[in-house]
């Protein structure tokens, strides 16, 4: 099946318009989430909401709006969230997106008015305003802003449809630093749950309808020689082409150094997954989430056989890569071309 792509959503007659918010640390991994999303004729991108990761919030915010602004839609808004996580811990940047969290590609700024509605606030009263089950949220950072919302009213938070998370780690990846790895940041732990692992283990079992594309599945689709060549050849304008290429390989070094592999498409998976959920070979699991103090185990994953826990979906395997890349190249072209 090949994706239909139009630049706007287009709702027929008496459908309820699927909407989605997309939370995230607004690195160039979130880019390629929403180029997908925003070029999709099934769902409507309403909102972005910012946490912190890659870089401070303060500058995630900046990034998420001139990120929409170089996708052509700065009529998304985009509410600001978590500077940390529920506990004050100080985030552990990894430098995987450079100083600026775009892999030092400087974007023109947004000049959309700024919100300054809470993210938490924001999604609350979007999930009640909205009929129940029709909002989806993609969640690509740490997921305070997520866990926060529960905290705040779980009643509301349940009439979300569907959250899509990018983050954790459930088997040991081959490494070259080291023998192996479960995690980036650490040998044990994923960058988003290892930054806010009480989050994690808040929101994956909540009872919410979760589904968890950890990076041991998300490691099957890199960003190497093949696919620079294929952007390189798409039908996209060269002012957005060069800063685009920059963007998508953004954490190459760090996955070399760490993997020997090319750069990781990691957040790109929650749009991929949220339109096509065939594409992927998924399991129904419980998992939980170390929150020891313990910088070597804190953020680590693992399947837990425990009745007590609400299980998930979770995302094990990519059925076609190459599939999966061209949908993200058509996505920028169908873009680009409005």
């Amino acid at each position: 099946m090949v994706l239909q792509t139009s630049s706007f959503y287009t709702a027929t007659p008496n459908t309820v318009q699927h909407a989605v918010i997309v939370d995230g640390d607004g690195g160039g991994d979130e880019l390629q989430l929403l180029g997908v999303l925003l070029a999709s004729d099934k769902v409507k991108v309403i909102a972005g909401t910012s946490c912190f990761g890659n870089v401070g919030q303060h500058q995630v915010f900046q990034n998420m709006r001139d990120i929409t602004h170089f996708l052509n839609q700065d009529k998304i808004p985009i509410y600001p969230g978590a500077s940390c996580d529920s506990d004050g811990t100080p985030t552990e940047e990894d430098g995987a997106h450079g100083s600026n969290g775009l892999g030092g590609v400087t974007l023109p700024h947004s000049h959309a008015s700024k919100r300054t509605k809470d993210a938490v606030d924001y999604i609350l009263q979007t999930l009640k305003n909205r009929p129940e089950q029709t909002v989806s949220i993609t969640a690509s950072g740490p997921l305070t802003n997520i866990a926060k919302a529960i905290n705040k009213d779980s009643a509301t938070m349940a009439r979300v449809k569907d959250i899509i998370i990018m983050g954790g780690c459930l088997k040991d990846m081959k490494a070259v630093d080291m023998p192996t790895r479960r995690g980036n940041i650490t040998k044990n732990a994923e960058f988003n749950f290892f930054n806010a692992p009480q989050d994690a283990k808040k929101v994956l079992q909540s009872g919410l309808p979760i589904t968890l594309l950890p990076m041991d599945c998300t490691h099957q689709l890199t960003f190497g020689p093949e696919q620079k060549a294929i952007i390189q050849a798409a039908k996209i304008p060269e002012n957005k082409k060069k800063p685009l290429l920059t963007l998508l390989g953004a954490s190459e070094a760090m996955d070399l150094r760490k993997f020997n592999i090319p750069g990781v498409m990691h957040d790109v998976h929650c749009a991929l997954y949220l339109l096509d959920p065939s594409q992927y070979e998924t399991r129904t699991s419980a998992v939980n989430v170390n929150t020891d103090d313990n910088q070597n185990i804190r953020g680590r994953t693992d399947y837990a056989d425990d009745s007590s826990i609400p299980k998930i979906t979770v995302g094990e395997n990519v059925k076609d890569p190459a599939r999966l890349f061209n949908t993200v190249k058509e996505s920028f072209e169908t873009i680009f071309k409005a």
